[in-house]
């Protein structure tokens, strides 16, 4: 289960809609937002998802050749509420539901429940989902960072770097309202700075909304030209929060960021995303297998 993503411009109107619950984008909303995608050259999002669903799918074959990986998007398209009712028409009376976030948090997963909810009462016949959630701590999802950051150290070394492990900011009220979600970051943003062995690192929020409301912090730029004060020239940003490239990578990260840092003398730069890593195949793989028989040992004969 994905987020979703427009394909293109003519997409935004109806997919800006279905993120508004059917309310009607205003003219400058679209207008902005054509104006991101077009900066980053369109979203890589739903080429992503295709590839993990082909990817996991070939994984799990190894356990049960007739195993079939669906793909359903919270907005956009194929949609979970549609997927669903495919899945039980094609002959499935179970499903197990793993989103592409590995954050349990009620803001993150509550609209993956009322899209599986939705596709439910919409099958045809009598269909399960057992929607599986927290897989933060994977020991693939915090390799595919181990690695990866020290890959990015190591090929620009600097003894004054910094490593800011960031993740998407929420309104503050969902901390009020026990979002386990600033927990389950901390959590995983400590295991990812043990395991790198990382002596300079901050975590930090990024891409919070543009309301009247607090959101979560420390934002990002604050975090950076902390250390800059500091001695941190060069500043390494991780975007954990998320599994692949999207428009809060690409355009928040790689355009805004990117230009606060250059305009204040800060040298940015980004690890890759996971996407379709292998890492990531491996940790849905494990949730998604969690509790099932072993694989029957291969004949030798």
């Amino acid at each position: 289960m994905g987020y979703g993503s427009p394909n293109g411009s003519d997409d935004l109107p109806e997919y800006l809609a279905d993120v508004l619950h059917g309310k009607k984008p205003p003219p400058e909303m679209i207008a902005e937002y054509v104006r991101r995608y077009e900066r980053i050259g369109g979203s890589p999002q739903n080429r992503i998802l295709a590839s993990l669903r082909t990817k996991l799918e070939r994984r799990l074959a190894v356990r049960n050749a007739a195993t079939r990986v669906f793909l359903g998007v919270k907005h956009g398209r194929p949609a979970l509420r549609d997927v669903i009712p495919e899945a039980a028409r094609a002959g499935f009376q179970q499903l197990v539901a793993v989103p592409l976030s590995p954050y349990a948090s009620t803001w993150i997963s509550e609209p993956y429940r009322a899209g599986v909810a939705e596709g439910i009462r919409a099958a045809p016949t009598p269909i399960e989902v057992d929607v599986r959630l927290g897989w933060h701590l994977d020991p693939h999802w915090i390799g595919y960072w181990k690695r990866s950051i020290r890959s990015e150290l190591a090929s620009h070394p600097s003894p004054d770097a910094a490593v800011l492990l960031s993740a998407h900011s929420l309104p503050q009220r969902m901390r009020e309202l026990g979002d386990p979600y600033p927990e389950i970051l901390d959590e995983t943003s400590q295991r990812i700075a043990r395991e790198t062995g990382l002596a300079r690192w901050s975590f930090t929020y990024q891409s919070a909304g543009n309301t009247t409301e607090a959101w979560l912090g420390p934002d990002i730029t604050d975090v950076m030209l902390d250390w800059q004060r500091r001695g941190a020239r060069r500043q390494v940003v991780a975007s954990f929060g998320f599994v692949f490239d999207h428009l809060e990578v690409l355009y928040d990260l790689d355009v805004v960021v990117r230009e606060f840092a250059e305009s204040h003398g800060i040298e940015y730069r980004r690890v890759p995303m996971p996407n379709d890593a292998d890492e990531v195949v491996e940790a849905l793989a494990s949730r998604a297998l969690a509790g099932w028989p072993a694989a029957a040992p291969e004949s030798t004969s």
